[in-house]
């Protein structure tokens, strides 16, 4: 706090992320306290129900999403600075961010994944659901990316 009072941008003394990729920001800084994929491979019994709560390990495994891509990486749906957004029509802009708004529309530089065929709006609710963990007696957004259909098992 004194070095940013003073000016001194220079000698902060905390680590500042931004240099890092996108992947690096996600399993290893983020990572660091949300389990990274290889935190959560070594760990016993962590598969199914258990490793929901690692987001980190779970975005790593979805499918078309496991890219050095900023908008892919954490930081990218969530700042750290603010308090958590609950509401799932809040992420809608972050995952228009890379498809496209519906069938019709022509792939761009960065517009360059599928529209959904459901709809664009809450698009969390659908593709990353939240999963219930009856020992934590809590919900979590699974951040496993994919098309999750009534009765489908919680993916590994």
């Amino acid at each position: 706090m004194t070095a940013v009072k003073s000016g001194n941008f220079q000698d902060l003394k905390i680590f500042n992320p931004k240099e890092l990729t996108p992947h690096e920001l996600t399993q290893e800084f983020c990572g660091a306290c949300h389990f990274s994929f290889d935190q959560v491979m070594v760990l016993p019994g962590q598969d199914g129900l258990n490793n929901v709560r690692f987001q980190p390990y779970r975005i790593f495994n979805s499918a078309g999403h496991n890219k050095n891509d900023r908008r892919i990486s954490c930081v990218a749906c969530h700042d750290p600075h603010v308090k958590l957004e609950r509401e799932a029509a809040f992420y809608d802009s972050k995952c228009l961010a890379c498809h496209l708004p519906d069938a019709k529309a022509v792939q761009t530089l960065t517009l360059t994944a599928k529209a959904c065929s459901v709809g664009t709006q809450k698009c969390a609710t659908c593709h990353m659901p939240k999963i219930e963990l009856p020992d934590m007696h809590a919900k979590f957004t699974d951040h496993w990316i994919r098309i999750v259909k009534p009765g489908d098992p919680v993916p590994r």
